[in-house]
């Protein structure tokens, strides 16, 4: 048994009960980790993000990790996102964003159940490269401590082990993987340091890699230490909206910087919120949008901050995720659908249902009135108008929450199954 295996199944043997979703970009890294898994008769899925953003590369890696995934009759999970018409639309840093992307839909996942795990395939040169990247940034602890091993049920087992060791286990074990070649490219910092800073400073400093390990070990120490601390704190917002100005003066700046980061917010927050704590009441700073932050900004009363917390907006369409699986679950969701991809015309879309609209509900004859369709769910007057459907170019698929089409369901000759859900 190789090192890598014999660590993973020692040290995380806590996920042979676990439910495991494995996140593989079709690289030596995340190959690597599912061969391992897979040796070790775990059960585990896989989640593949295709950004669209490498042309034929893009289609390659993740028809790359799908025919692994047959070959072994692993489950796998595809979201495709067109990330450079969303950047193109709003702007923003490419590889945050994609970040954003890639972790939103490994928590999609990990939220279904307590016992779900989100498994990923950094390892150690990722961290040391992650080490450099937030030292250039006001960071906070958090940053500093960079990856941690084991976080909120998101687990990176090669962390203690280098690229070096990965592709060589990859080689020894006949793993197939595609290379990005886009890490060659200096276009962005991080390859920057992998590339040439990095290997220069190792050549010079031979003990660096060691020292800075060490050093985020005990930023890790720390930034635990702190979590537990402000924690409650972070409860105390979320149920009151306030904080007083005594609480909020007692913290210190990396207290503070803790206190926003767990709020979704940047490090930089902290120093604008301080600049208001002493002006005049009724200034405001405005939060930067965060998948899990339930507030907008922050107002300066007069002995205390109020959070201005997020309301959601049901006139709002929400977002359709589209993933090709393999197989059908044992057990359905209301919030779920699983089409058959070759009775799709056109493009799928969500709208709000009109009058006048008609689908062919699963099990009859014909076609009904949606309008009828939400009557006979016994649906809530106050909730009616805000019904949404899923619709190709010709047809409604699905009355969401309510009732499914039979026109393009499954059945026992599908040759490819999408599984669609609403975020």
């Amino acid at each position: 048994m190789s090192k890598l295996d014999q660590h993973i199944i020692q040290n995380w043997s806590l996920l042979s009960s676990k439910k495991i979703f494995l996140g593989c970009s079709g690289g030596v890294d995340s190959m690597t980790l599912l061969s391992i898994l897979h040796k070790a008769k775990w059960d585990f899925e896989v989640l593949h993000v295709n950004y669209q953003l490498r042309g034929k590369d893009s289609e390659a890696d993740q028809q790359l990790v799908e025919e692994t995934c047959k070959k072994l009759a692993i489950p796998c999970h595809v979201y495709r996102i067109d990330l450079q018409a969303q950047l193109d639309k709003s702007g923003g840093n490419l590889q945050e964003k994609a970040r954003i992307v890639r972790y939103d839909f490994f928590e999609s996942k990990k939220q279904l159940s307590e016992n779900n795990y989100i498994v990923l395939a950094q390892h150690e040169d990722d961290q040391i490269e992650t080490f450099f990247m937030h030292l250039a940034r006001k960071s906070g602890i958090m940053g500093m401590a960079c990856m941690p091993t084991e976080h909120h049920r998101i687990i990176r087992p090669l962390l203690p082990f280098s690229k070096e060791e990965i592709i060589h286990y990859a080689q020894q074990n006949n793993v197939e993987w595609r290379e990005d070649y886009s890490n060659k490219t200096n276009k962005y910092v991080r390859n920057i340091l992998r590339n040439i800073i990095l290997p220069d400073l190792q050549n010079q400093i031979p003990s660096l890699k060691k020292s800075i390990l060490l050093l985020i070990e005990k930023f890790q120490e720390t930034q635990n230490e702190l979590e537990k601390k402000i924690t409650p704190l972070i409860n105390e917002v979320n149920d009151h909206q306030q904080i007083s100005f005594a609480v909020y003066d007692a913290l210190n700046e990396v207290e503070k910087i803790e206190l926003f980061r767990q709020l979704g917010q940047k490090a930089g927050l902290a120093e604008e919120v301080n600049k208001i704590r002493f002006s005049q009441k009724g200034k405001r700073i405005a939060f930067e949008t965060a998948s899990h932050s339930l507030f907008y900004g922050i107002l300066r009363e007069d002995l205390y901050f109020q959070f201005l917390r997020l309301k959601s907006n049901p006139s709002d369409i929400p977002e359709l995720t589209i993933e090709k699986v393999y197989q059908l679950p044992a057990k359905y969701s209301k919030d779920v659908i699983y089409l058959d991809a070759s009775k799709i015309k056109g493009k799928l879309k969500l709208r709000k249902w009109l009058p006048g609209d008609r689908m062919k509900p699963l099990g009859m004859k014909g076609s009904k009135l949606l309008s009828d369709v939400i009557k006979d769910a016994k649906t809530p007057s106050n909730q009616k108008e805000n019904i949404l459907v899923l619709v190709d170019d010709e047809k409604i698929l699905w009355c969401v929450g309510i009732r499914i089409s039979g026109e393009a369901v499954t059945t026992e000759e599908s040759e490819e199954i999408w599984k669609v859900s609403i975020n």
